[in-house]
């Protein structure tokens, strides 16, 4: 069967469990959302066919806030879609609904849009709709939360009501983009809809549905690669397997990895997949070895630099004194910021590093605070102080997280008070504040779990400075007079000793007009280095590596 062209009428059809495009429609919990949102912002830009698919959260437990002993607690903030700016979607003047079924149950959906630049949309399945009793409008309320069974819920539904969403739209993809597992489901649907529309069987129909599926793998991490009660997935799948004629073991057979009594959904999204790809050339090399028996390419993240990059600043680049003049602005406006959401204020001309992103145990935040009594001496130095900035929240059910915050926030609380601070409800917002208005951003995850990260891209296209541990798409640059590279090996110890003899002397070393000169010039660097790292780079290699349009 002819691939047809990329066009408005053959888009790319992209799935993800989760888009961040703006801080008031919170349907996003860390990167994975921010860089899907990016991705169908730069294909607005672009003018590249495409379409998202996603859920719409109702904003559960999207709030967080600290108890006065510091622990994370979660609060919702509920908002009405049609007031952020979100468009019901209607067909031949009605308002479509879709009708799936999960067991002996049929769950509606209704249907969202948000209508980005050039036609590309992106469509958000709700089950908050009056046709549904009370147990099954809640599948989609609360992102990443509740039973294996509530979220394998939500996952049918993202993927099987995507598919009949499209075809009730009319939409033929050029192709399926699986970012991350969760969406893989939709191969239920699709299946079926190439046997009823093709008069296919069973295998034709599979093996049409994998040509026209591409699939992302987003992290090494066990928890970002779920794994199911094979029991639990019989019971979803038997009704799915009768409507195409096959038993109910040939439908799981490609979710089994080594444990045949659990369905491994990365598995599942790789063997319904002809084309894989990593985040980062680090994470791709580790995915061959891990998955060795799949078609792998390597396409690195990128961010979207309109949304994250002061252009003010960028045009200043060329011009040091002017740079400098912009990023001292931004700092202000930070410290203005960090105090209208905290109440605390503290001296912007102090050196500001920066540590924001999702409170996980391989990011290892805790090892910025083993050696406690160097840190302090070496922060609350009179003559060089240090402005410690935090911001990140732990999963709503990550107890270990959420005590890890506690414990950092205590230090905060006592040795580091007056110079440390922690900014909460970690968004979309707080993330552009800190990555215009820091000195030095601080990464430290542990070697090999960082599958790209993007916050330090985000950071270097303001000018801010990157300290980081040399993995993701940091194991791609030389960071040598860009920013410093730390050894992942003896990390806190790497901490201390490149802030004591490098940073801190450097960034308080001024010429005789009382500009870092050295300082400024690693910032135009890191300013030019961000066009390598941008969602235009990203979504080029999609299409040619990837997709392969006009291959």
């Amino acid at each position: 069967m002819p691939t047809p062209a990329l066009s408005p009428q053959n888009p790319i059809a992209y799935f993800c469990a989760e888009f961040g495009f703006d801080t008031s429609i919170p349907i996003y919990a860390g990167g994975l959302g921010i860089l899907a949102g990016d991705t169908i912002k730069q294909a607005a830009d672009n003018g590249t066919p495409f379409i998202g698919i996603g859920l719409l959260y109702r904003g559960y437990g999207a709030i967080q806030s600290l108890t006065q002993d510091g622990m994370q607690i979660e609060h919702d903030n509920l908002f009405d879609p049609l007031s952020v700016g979100l468009e019901h979607v209607y067909v031949d003047n009605d308002p479509l609904f879709l009708k799936i079924h999960l067991t002996e149950v049929d769950v509606w959906v209704r249907v969202w849009k948000k209508t980005f630049n050039n036609n590309v949309v992106l469509y958000l399945l709700d089950t908050e709709t009056d046709q549904n009793q009370l147990s099954e409008r809640s599948i989609t309320q609360i992102l990443y939360s509740g039973t294996q069974e509530q979220q394998l819920k939500q996952q049918l539904i993202l993927g099987i009501g995507g598919i009949k969403l499209l075809r009730e739209l009319d939409v033929r993809p050029y192709l399926y983009h699986v970012n991350e597992g969760r969406p893989a489901f939709l191969h239920w649907q699709l299946i079926r809809m190439f046997m009823d529309t093709h008069g296919m069987n069973y295998q034709s129909a599979r093996t049409l549905a994998i040509e026209k599926t591409v699939y992302t793998n987003h992290t090494l991490v066990a928890a970002g690669n779920q794994g199911y009660s094979m029991d639990l997935l019989k019971v979803f799948a038997r009704y799915y397997a009768q409507k195409m004629g096959i038993s109910t073991e040939q439908l799981l057979a490609d979710g089994i990895d080594l444990d045949p009594e659990v369905f491994s959904i990365t598995n599942y999204a790789l063997n319904t997949s002809h084309r894989a790809n990593g985040v980062s050339e680090l994470h791709t090399k580790l995915s061959q070895g891990t998955w060795s028996r799949y078609d792998w390419v390597n396409v690195t993240n990128g961010v979207h630099l309109p949304t994250w990059q002061d252009q003010e600043l960028h045009s200043q680049k060329d011009a040091p004194a002017a740079l400098w003049n912009r990023h001292h602005q931004l700092k202000e406006d930070l410290a203005r910021y960090v105090q209208s959401v905290t109440g605390y204020t503290y001296d912007h001309n102090r050196l500001v590093i920066s540590w924001a992103r999702r409170i996980a145990g391989y990011k290892q935040l805790p090892l910025l605070f083993r050696d406690l009594e160097r840190l302090t001496q070496l922060i609350k130095n009179s003559k060089h102080p240090i402005q410690l900035l935090v911001s990140g929240k732990a999963h709503i059910g990550d107890t270990t997280g959420k005590h890890e915050l506690q414990s950092i926030i205590k230090i905060f609380q006592n040795e580091l008070s007056g110079h440390a601070l922690f900014v909460p409800n970690y968004s979309i917002e707080v993330a552009q504040q800190l990555t215009r208005g820091s000195d030095v951003w601080l990464n430290t995850p542990e070697f090999g779990r960082e599958a790209s990260g993007t916050s330090g891209m985000k950071a270097i296209s303001n000018g801010v400075l990157q300290c980081t541990v040399a993995d993701g798409w940091a194991a791609e640059v030389d960071w040598s007079e860009v920013g410093w590279k730390l050894n992942h090996e003896d990390l806190s110890t790497s901490i201390y000793q490149t802030l004591e003899e490098e940073i801190v002397p450097l960034f308080y070393a001024c010429n005789a007009d009382g500009l870092p000169d050295r300082w400024i010039t690693m910032m135009q660097k890191s300013i030019e280095l961000s066009e390598k790292f941008s969602s235009k780079r990203m979504l080029d290699e999609y299409l040619h590596k990837l997709y392969q349009v006009n291959q």
